[in-house]
């Protein structure tokens, strides 16, 4: 042999080697986002889903990505009403060429969609892989059988033109991620674990851990499914292995146990996180690697003493959400979400009830690293509202059922499950009031995830066919009530104490408390013995509009920009243990009624602001959770003022059914409030106020007169973002005048200008009566302030921002976009 072939040989033999060690080292799962570069067309299209199709004319659009969020406003529309705030729901399509660059033939290729509204359709190279009806249903897509090495279409229809779909706006199209994981034949199942901790103590927890395998090898497999369970501290701290033989085509479901020594519980204050690592092996190699989060920790449902959380008494103080993000609309951003929880966190808020649908999954991870517990719900009503008309709940229910709680059943954070809200079988003799779907439903859970209770909200009427008597009254709770493990009422607190004289054993919760009256149904039940209550709502949302011209919800604690109203800082004084004080000044003849839902809403708009040209006093609030306040005026004392305490007339064991009334509730004290009005004379200049505990000032807050507009002022809720294409920033958009004192007032349209790696991904008021769309680059402030959001693209730069109004001096903000480890 020559020296050039033997030269020759060698090379070939390393080349050889160096291919089979990189096919060894090949990753065993990959998951990546597949959110960039999507074409989107409106309408029906003929052979949208072929290869061939000339998609050229088409919006190129980057996911998350809400089609209806930008407009138009129509009034009294085909296919916008109320309901969907006026926005259009239409069909549409999605197109996008995946590179596939490793060999298939040994492999498992999946889609992972976490949400697309509604109806979809999902086609790999011209051919439908599969149909989901439900919009919120997270689903996965094998596409094996059709993937091929090289370049594969990705078509998915979509059809949101029912006009019954929904009760609040909900988006539509491809409005959260798509994964593409790609496995080996034999790896874990799609949410495949089920992790639980049924035996926790200070010393030892126990933890079981079921593991689905699927074997998709042609042949049967022994395999070993080694399971570690790794401390916060990144640190194994126990480990289990088992083997079993898994044939050709099943899924089989190791059942483990471990124990945990001096296990750290995750809680509100210390959200400890385990995590679970899937190792699994077959023929003595490694074929599979999963990991999955779990807390340990305990909660129990107590008659006397409500909700437990380990071992210890929480009082829930939580709110509704619905799943929308305001000018962002239904897209899934997960900063979007994290700057709303952070929010609600700093509002003092422990708890976050999901209305009335699966939210996006990030939203149950923060939670989980957070310390916020979530009650987790399925559905709204038990009708073909999710599946689209015709489509029969009693077919659909358990499959979507199932698709959610494997996905939240390891979710430390979420402490109950919810199948429904004020469904109408509540109320129907035609369906024994509900009785037969409802135990059929918690049957169903407690047999698939029975470490967690079960509810339904209950709509705000009492026991059906009965008439407003006090001996209707007597007739007692909706039926449903006995069925449910813990029982969820809407607005119909007041009814708790005679239930629960004449049924010691029944649990409440208050699932949506209203937030007229100035949220003090807080005081309208005994905290010792219930679990809490959830305002209706936490934020200003999209739909569910009471009639042209809202676009939207607009009673919420929070407006849709997640900017808190004078009226937060009440719920914050209810809620929050850190020491406050809030000016709210208001007029008392602007008080607004509505009857909706059976309740009597009741709201005060409230501001913040100390311009009351023209008027000689005013009235105004000071919402503290401090012994007393002080308020002075240009220096001057307007006195001082003791905060109410709390108390109770009666405890809930002193009740009897005969006793109650329900026009005189006795279970809770008369004007029952912390918050202090005041009547002072209106007078230029500032305004403020001391709170204090035991004499010492612990916080305060001022009002000052504007003066004429002056300036535009941008304040970017952070200075870096990520350069990834997802990370948002926020940016508060104020006119002010000369002083920086924002022009309560002032109502300029303000323009946008952005240069660099950004662009504007919405812009918004919380003025719920604009007809402005959300995506623009123009917006009119509303009483002296706006929104703009920026999305970052993914090249590391600078972000230049300038805002501009007629007469005033423009706004200048640089944001920097860099590569950020996750």
């Amino acid at each position: 042999m020559t020296r050039i072939r033997f030269f020759i040989f060698l090379m070939s033999i390393s080349f050889v080697l160096n291919a089979q060690s990189q096919k060894a080292s090949l990753p065993h799962r990959t998951s990546t986002l597949v959110n960039f570069g999507w074409k989107h067309a409106f309408g029906e299209i003929s052979g949208a889903q072929d290869p061939g199709f000339d998609d050229s004319g088409w919006s190129t659009v980057h996911l998350p990505h809400d089609a209806s969020i930008a407009g138009p406003f129509v009034k009294d529309s085909l296919n916008a009403d109320r309901k969907n705030g006026f926005l259009p729901r239409r069909k549409g399509w999605y197109r996008k060429w995946l590179k596939v660059d490793f060999p298939v033939h040994d492999k498992k290729v999946f889609l992972e969609f976490e949400g697309v509204y509604r109806d979809a359709r999902v086609f790999i190279n011209g051919e439908m892989l599969a149909h989901e009806l439900n919009g919120y249903k997270n689903f996965i897509v094998d596409i094996t059988p059709v993937v091929q090495e090289g370049n594969n279409l990705i078509a998915v229809s979509y059809d949101n033109t029912d006009m019954e779909s929904s009760r609040w706006y909900n988006g539509e199209g491809i409005y959260r991620d798509v994964i593409l994981h790609v496995t080996n034949k034999v790896h874990v199942d799609y949410n495949g674990t089920y992790i639980r901790t049924p035996f926790v103590t200070d010393d030892l927890a126990k933890v079981l851990i079921d593991t689905e395998i699927v074997n998709d090898e042609e042949d049967s497999s022994e395999v070993t499914l080694k399971t570690e369970i790794i401390a916060p501290s990144g640190q194994v701290v126990a480990s289990v292995t088992d083997v079993a033989p898994i044939g050709s085509g099943e899924v089989y479901i190791f059942s483990q146990k471990a124990t945990v020594n001096n296990p750290l519980r995750w809680d509100l204050n210390s959200p400890n996180l385990y995590k679970v690592r899937s190792v699994v092996m077959t023929d003595g190699r490694v074929c599979d690697t999963y990991e999955s989060t779990f807390g340990i920790r305990t909660i129990e449902f107590d008659r006397n003493k409500g909700l437990l959380l380990n071992g210890r008494k929480v009082l829930v103080k939580g709110v509704n959400i619905h799943h929308d993000l305001g000018p962002l609309g239904a897209a899934a951003f997960e900063r979007g979400y994290a700057r709303r929880l952070e929010g609600l966190k700093k509002l003092g808020c422990n708890a976050i009830r999901l209305a009335h649908n699966p939210h996006d999954k990030f939203i149950l991870e923060w939670c989980d690293r957070n310390g916020m517990l979530v009650m987790d719900e399925a559905f709204d009503k038990w009708s073909d509202q999710f599946f689209g008309q015709g489509n029969d709940f009693n077919l659909h229910w358990q499959e979507s059922l199932t698709a959610f709680i494997k996905r939240d059943r390891n979710h430390p954070s979420v402490f109950i499950w919810s199948v429904g809200n004020e469904t109408h079988q509540q109320r129907s003799p035609r369906y024994q009031f509900g009785v037969p779907m409802m135990k059929k439903m918690r049957d169903f859970i407690h047999s698939f995830e029975p470490t967690r209770k079960v509810t339904c909200a209950l709509h705000p009427s009492r026991k059906s066919g009965a008439y407003r008597t006090k001996n209707y009254y007597r007739e007692g709770p909706p039926e449903m009530e006995f069925y449910m493990d813990v029982v969820s009422t809407n607005y119909r607190e007041e009814f708790w104490p005679v239930d629960k004289a004449d049924y010691p054993q029944l649990i409440f919760i208050l699932s949506e408390a209203q937030v007229g009256n100035l949220g003090n149904e807080w005081f309208n039940f005994n905290h010792q013995n219930s679990v809490g209550l959830f305002y209706w709502g936490g934020t200003d949302y999209l739909g569910e509009s009471f009639g042209w011209p809202s676009k939207g919800w607009p009673n919420g604690i929070i407006d849709w920009n997640d900017h808190w109203k004078p009226f937060s800082y009440y719920i914050q004084s209810l809620f929050s243990e850190t020491p406050m004080v809030h000016i709210a000044t208001f007029n008392p003849n602007e008080e607004r009624q509505k009857y909706w839902n059976e309740v009597q809403l009741r709201y005060q708009p409230m501001f913040s602001h100390w311009n009351w040209e023209g008027k000689d006093s005013v009235n105004l609030y000071t919402f503290t959770n401090c012994q007393e306040v002080e308020l002075f005026l240009n220096g001057k004392s307007l006195g001082i003022r003791k905060v109410p305490e709390l108390y109770y007339t009666k405890n809930i064991e002193g009740y009897t059914a005969e006793e109650y009334d329900p026009d005189n509730p006795v279970n809770t004290g008369p004007a029952m409030h912390k918050y202090l009005e005041w009547t002072v004379p209106w007078e230029p200049g500032k305004i403020w106020a001391v709170s204090r505990i035991d004499g010492k000032e612990v916080a305060r807050h001022q009002l000052i007169t504007a003066g004429e507009p002056f300036r535009v002022v941008l304040e970017p809720d952070r200075s870096q973002i990520n350069a990834d294409g997802l990370d948002l920033a926020y940016l508060t958009v104020k006119v002010v005048d000369k002083k920086g004192v924002i022009v309560p007032d002032a109502d300029h349209n303000i323009r946008f200008e952005v240069k660099g790696e950004g662009t504007i991904a919405a812009v918004g008021s919380a003025d719920v009566l604009s007809d402005e769309p959300f995506v623009s680059n123009e917006r009119k402030v509303f009483q002296g302030k706006a929104l703009l959001i920026i999305r970052s693209t993914r090249t590391p730069g600078e972000i230049k921002i300038k805002a501009m109004a007629d007469g005033l001096r423009e706004g200048r903000v640089t944001i920097s976009s860099k590569k950020l480890p996750k």
